[in-house]
């Protein structure tokens, strides 16, 4: 047979292939699916609470070491949920929360977490349409401040739930503990207090469910619908301070390779060379995989056919969607510098500074020993101010997450579940010697607008989200309580 013959047949059978499996990718529910009917006096309620949270200032930074308001706040919880507060044992290590109620007799399994932190990021008063802690509640129930998504929002439906439940006579089979630490922001000590506090009185979680991802609508261009995002991978984390030396001298006489041309050229070339290794792991395929049969034709072709796309995808998904690019790799951003402290001076020493997220398949030995070599090449010094290592995956196919998998179906039907690497970081990061099962949700549906409020101006969330959010607390408590994972 003519050889041109045999390729074009060839071609034909690739395009069908590509197209056909294309094709037998019919849209699931989740695209059409719609937010569940929210009582509204049940929302006003919640609303309200939230904004009494709101109101209490709790700004956290590592060069302030008062807690005096973190306690302040814990206190004021006591008359905003008294049926919990007189059915749990209260604990304070490190300043944070720790709330736990007993099972009934004999505890027929390892104990579930619900966790939130209660302080928040700074909030400078500018740009926001409502005082960042005014608790203000708008006409259409919005809920305005600092920490109505990050995340006293999801902390209230925590509460809010166990309270209800208690209200109703329940008690559990098993141990429930909600914790709450006030150092999340900057990565102190309080996590790691309660962490102590589990080991020391030997506790060993069943299943644990943090802040990271939450609901939202297209979660990623081009993807339609509905989905319930879940951290399930949490990277690592990393400062890392480059140095460069030089002679130093006055400026109008400037040599080669000075200090700061140097630290120049060497963020330049990671900016446009990416130095780390990209892999479509298999977290990021199942991520993709599910929410496939919902994207535009153009992606669906590209992610029902990785097999023969994937090795593109990896060099085109940073200027597709930087924050999925992430979720492969290993990144180093430029965060600080510091040249002369004279406008005419050259600088005998000069630095920047890096924030890196270590990828799980390129930890940090790894990546580092990669900026080392780099960081030779143009004559810098490097040094490592902190680190820690990513942390333990988690199962998605194990009985914690099908457990979250079916709370969602029953509260939010018809919405995508989805498992992602985390991008960012999480107090359930130092959880992972006291449970294998950290899961990275809050069941909390946000816009666009809203999720671009977290750590910027006019932080906010809908009463109305509160109340399916309470539901799946409610729902996800007694499933892991009465009848296990």
């Amino acid at each position: 047979m003519n050889p041109t013959v045999v390729i074009f047949v060839a071609f034909l059978i690739l395009v069908a292939v590509v197209l056909g499996r294309t094709l037998l990718l019919k849209p699931t529910a989740a695209q059409t699916a719609q937010p569940p009917a929210a009582d509204p006096a049940r929302a006003a309620a919640y609303g309200k609470t939230l904004s009494d949270m709101v109101r209490i200032e709790t700004i956290s930074s590592r060069f302030d070491p008062s807690r005096e308001k973190f306690r302040a706040f814990q206190a004021a919880l006591r008359p905003l949920f008294p049926h919990v507060y007189a059915a749990c044992e209260e604990y304070n290590p490190g300043d944070g929360l720790i709330l736990r109620l007993p099972a009934k007799g004999q505890p027929k399994g390892e104990p579930i977490l619900l966790m939130s932190h209660h302080d928040v990021v700074a909030a400078p008063p500018e740009g926001w349409s409502h005082g960042p802690f005014s608790g203000d509640i708008d006409e259409n129930g919005n809920v305005w401040g600092r920490g109505t998504v990050d995340t006293k929002g999801s902390l209230f439906c925590e509460l809010q739930a166990l309270e209800e439940l208690l209200a109703s006579g329940w008690q559990p089979d098993t141990d429930v503990y909600i914790t709450s630490s006030c150092t999340e922001e900057w990565g102190g000590p309080g996590a790691t207090a309660i962490v102590d506090w589990l080991k020391e009185h030997k506790v060993r979680l069943g299943m644990l469910m943090d802040e990271g991802g939450m609901i939202l609508q297209e979660p990623v261009g081009g993807v339609k619908g509905r989905y319930c995002m879940v951290g399930v991978l949490e990277k690592g984390y990393g400062d890392i301070k480059f140095i460069a030396k030089g002679m130093g001298g006055h400026a109008s006489a400037p040599g080669k390779n000075t200090p700061l041309p140097r630290l120049g050229a060497f963020m330049a070339q990671i900016e446009k060379h990416n130095p780390f290794d990209v892999q479509l792991t298999p977290t990021v395929r199942e991520m993709f995989g599910r929410m496939a049969p919902n994207m535009n034709f153009g992606m669906k072709l590209v992610f029902a056919n990785l097999w023969l796309f994937g090795p593109l995808l990896k060099k085109l998904m940073p200027s597709i969607s930087p924050a999925a690019a992430a979720m492969m790799q290993t990144t180093c951003a430029f965060t600080t510098a510091k040249g002369s402290d004279g406008l005419n001076v050259l600088p005998t020493e000069a630095y920047v500074t890096a924030n890196m997220r270590f990828i799980h398949h390129q930890p940090n030995a790894e990546s580092l020993a990669v900026l080392k070599t780099l960081a030779d090449k143009y004559k810098l010094e490097m040094e490592v101010i902190y680190q820690s290592q990513p942390c333990k995956p988690v199962d998605y196919t194990a009985a914690p997450f099908r457990l979250l998998e079916a709370t969602a179906a029953q509260v939010y039907p018809g919405y995508g579940v989805v498992p992602y690497v985390m991008t960012g970081g999480t107090d359930a990061r130092f959880y992972g010697d006291v449970c294998d099962h950290c899961l990275r949700f809050a069941p909390l549906e946000i816009n666009k607008q809203q999720y671009g409020s977290i750590h910027a101006d006019d932080e906010n969330i809908s009463s109305a989200a509160l109340v399916p959010g309470v539901d799946f607390y409610k729902q996800l408590l007694q499933r892991y309580c009465e009848g296990g994972v």
